[in-house]
């Protein structure tokens, strides 16, 4: 066998062997990259922006947070953003082999204790999911819608910690009756938030959701929640493009209502 031969030869197993790391490398990063997760805030007709949102990746999970502050003048912008930099401060501690659970009530206790120590007044309302691989756990204070889109329809996880839910749970375990129920008004209206001087912890996932393949998880303030339907979202998640596209038409979609509209938050996580 001459030298062209063994050329050949040599040529062809470098070849080979690129191929098979080139491979091994487009594996690995679709397994870091199994996330397509977009975030988008508009201002509505406000005059200032007081949500904020914050998107941590790692390994092969992540953590998004979406904050919606209350407050006069620019308290509430600082309270929500406040909350955002302490959690994306401590996943950078996180360790996916912790629980999330365990996660949400340090985060949202030292968020609470920094609103209060940055502020006097103002306060936060606020929704954090963690994600590792196909397994989803969500921790709420306050006013925060979670769904999953699956196939063409949005399934509603949690409206979060509002005195609706939380008289239908003192109904249910008879420690109020439906009667005092019906009386009782405003009952939308959040009864926890971050920045309290008595500190009351989040509501948790009682279990972790197991995701699907094509499913997008939709983590929505109070006022996209109030502007828009449940079936236009849907309008919007069933099109064939990525979530980028997707979380900025739903926000468009609101906007061209040409409504008066409070800040806008809206975070979407493609499996």
């Amino acid at each position: 066998m001459g030298t062209a031969f063994w050329a050949d030869v040599i040529c062809i197993t470098i070849a080979f062997g690129i191929l098979i790391m080139r491979i091994c490398i487009k594996i690995t990063e679709e397994k870091k990259r199994i996330f397509d997760a977009e975030a988008v805030l508009d201002i509505g007709k406000r005059q200032i922006q007081a949500n904020a949102y914050g998107l941590k990746r790692m390994n092969t999970g992540m953590m998004a947070i979406l904050t919606a502050g209350e407050g006069r003048d620019y308290v509430g912008k600082v309270a929500a953003l406040t909350t955002v930099r302490t959690f994306t401060k401590l996943y950078n501690q996180y360790d996916s082999t912790q629980s999330p659970d365990n996660f949400f009530e340090k985060a949202f206790k030292l968020a609470n204790t920094n609103v209060l120590n940055t502020l006097e007044t103002g306060k936060a309302y606020a929704g954090c999911l963690i994600l590792n691989r196909n397994i989803l756990k969500y921790g709420i204070v306050g006013h925060m819608n979670v769904y999953v889109f699956r196939g063409k329809e949005l399934i509603l996880l949690s409206r979060g910690q509002i005195m609706e839910e939380l008289i239908k749970e003192k109904v249910n375990k008879g420690l109020l009756s439906k009667e005092a129920a019906l009386r009782i008004s405003d009952i939308n209206r959040a009864y926890n938030f971050v920045g309290r001087d008595d500190y009351m912890s989040p509501l948790v996932s009682s279990s972790e959701i197991k995701l699907k393949k094509k499913d997008i998880v939709v983590m929505i303030t109070e006022s996209v929640q109030n502007s828009i339907s449940v079936r236009e979202i849907e309008e919007v998640l069933v099109k064939k493009n990525g979530c980028k596209e997707k979380a900025r038409e739903i926000i468009e979609v609101i906007k061209n209502k040409d409504e008066e509209t409070a800040n806008l938050g809206l975070i979407l996580i493609g499996i």
